[in-house]
C-alpha cells in the first residue's frame, strides 16, 4: 500500500476538497485524483462520496481515516522526537567513572552540561577501573572516565589529568604532632584504610609499601569501597589513607585532613576518558564531550565529529 496515496487520501478526508488538498502537497488535482483511485481499487472499495459541491467519507472511507490518523499521528510523534533529540531537547546522557572522578572531578562538567540542556536526563555509572572497562568493552557503556585501563589493550585512553597522591591522617593522630618526616617503616605500623581491591590506588600504595619496607610486618587494613566512608574514618582517627589531593582539598583546608611527610612518597595517578576504538558516540555524548572541550579538558576535536 503506498503510503503517498494514504496521505493523499488522508489530507482530503480532512479538507474536504481536492484542489485545496493538490496546492498543498505540489501536485495536479488530477494527480491526487488518481492517488484516491489507485487506492480504492487496492482496497476494493469506495472512499469518498463525490457531489458537485463536496466530497465525503463512505463509510469504508471512514474506516480508513481513523487508521491513517494513527498512521500520520505516530510520524508526526516519530519527526518530532527526533527533531527534539537532534537539538537536544530530550535524551538521555549515561557516563561511567571512578569513584574519584564521578565525586570530585566530574561534577563541574555535569552541572555545565545540564544548564546547557536541562531537558536530558544523566545517569552516573560508579565502579573501579577494572569493571568501567568491562562495561564499555560490553558496549554498556560509549565513555569511561577513570584510571588506566593498560590490562584491556582494546581500549583507548585519552590523557585527561594528572593529581599527586598524598598520604593524610586525622588531626589527632599520633604521628602527626611531631612534624617530622616519616618512614616507610612508620606508615605500616599504622592502620591503613584502603579501597576495595581493582581500585588503582590501593594497588600504587601496596607496591610502594612492599618495596620501601620490605621487612616490615604488614600493616593492618581497613577495606572501604567508599571514598566519603574512607575520609570520616581517617577524619575519625581510625588510621590512615592515601587519596588523590583533589579529594581532600576541603577537609585539608579546614585542617581535619592532615597531610602525612613520609620520605620518598611520591606518586600520582593519572586519569582518562577511555573508549572503544572506533565508536560512533551518541549526540548527548558528543555535546558533553563538546563541554569539556570548551572548559579546557584536552579533548581531540576528531572525538566531536
Amino acid at each position: 500500500m503506498n503510503i503517498e496515496n494514504l496521505r493523499a487520501f488522508h489530507k482530503v478526508a480532512e479538507k474536504g476538497n481536492f484542489t485545496q488538498v493538490a496546492r498543498e502537497l505540489f501536485l495536479t488535482q488530477p494527480a491526487v485524483s488518481m492517488q484516491i483511485q489507485n487506492l480504492e481499487q487496492s482496497l476494493g472499495v469506495v472512499l469518498f462520496k463525490r457531489t458537485c459541491r463536496n466530497v465525503r467519507l463512505t463509510s469504508e472511507g471512514h474506516v480508513l481515516y481513523k487508521y491513517t490518523q494513527q498512521i500520520f499521528g505516530v510520524l508526526d510523534e516519530l519527526k518530532n522526537a527526533f527533531q527534539e533529540l537532534g537539538e537536544l531537547q530530550s535524551g538521555e546522557l549515561t557516563i561511567g567513572a571512578t569513584a574519584i572522578m564521578g565525586a570530585y572531578w566530574l561534577p563541574f562538567f555535569i552541572n555545565s552540561f545540564h544548564h546547557r540542556y536541562p531537558r536530558i536526563k544523566i545517569r552516573m555509572v560508579i565502579c573501579n577501573s577494572h569493571k568501567l572497562a568491562g562495561k564499555l568493552q560490553s558496549g554498556e557503556l560509549e565513555i569511561g572516565f577513570g584510571g588506566s585501563s593498560s590490562g584491556h589493550p582494546n581500549l583507548v585512553q585519552h590523557f585527561l589529568h594528572r593529581e599527586p597522591l598524598i598520604l593524610v591522617a586525622g588531626k589527632n593522630l599520633a604521628p602527626i604532632g611531631s612534624h617530622k618526616v616519616l618512614q616507610a617503616e612508620d606508615i605500616v605500623g599504622e592502620t591503613i584504610i584502603m579501597r576495595e581491591q581493582g581500585a588503582r590506588m590501593t594497588e600504587k600504595v601496596t607496591k610502594w609499601l612492599k618495596k620501601h619496607a620490605p621487612r616490615a610486618n604488614p600493616p593492618t587494613v581497613v577495606t572501604v569501597d567508599n571514598m566519603e566512608v574512607t575520609k570520616q574514618m581517617v577524619i575519625n582517627g581510625v588510621g590512615i589513607t592515601a587519596l588523590p589531593r583533589h579529594a581532600a582539598i576541603r577537609e585539608l583546608e579546614s585542617g581535619i585532613l592532615v597531610p602525612l611527610p613520609v620520605k620518598d612518597f611520591s606518586m600520582h595517578t593519572n586519569y582518562f576518558l577511555v573508549t572503544l576504538p572506533g565508536v560512533a558516540f551518541s549526540r548527548t555524548t558528543k555535546a558533553f564531550l563538546a563541554t569539556l572541550f570548551e572548559h579546557g579538558v584536552p579533548i581531540s576535536e576528531e572525538m566531536l565529529q
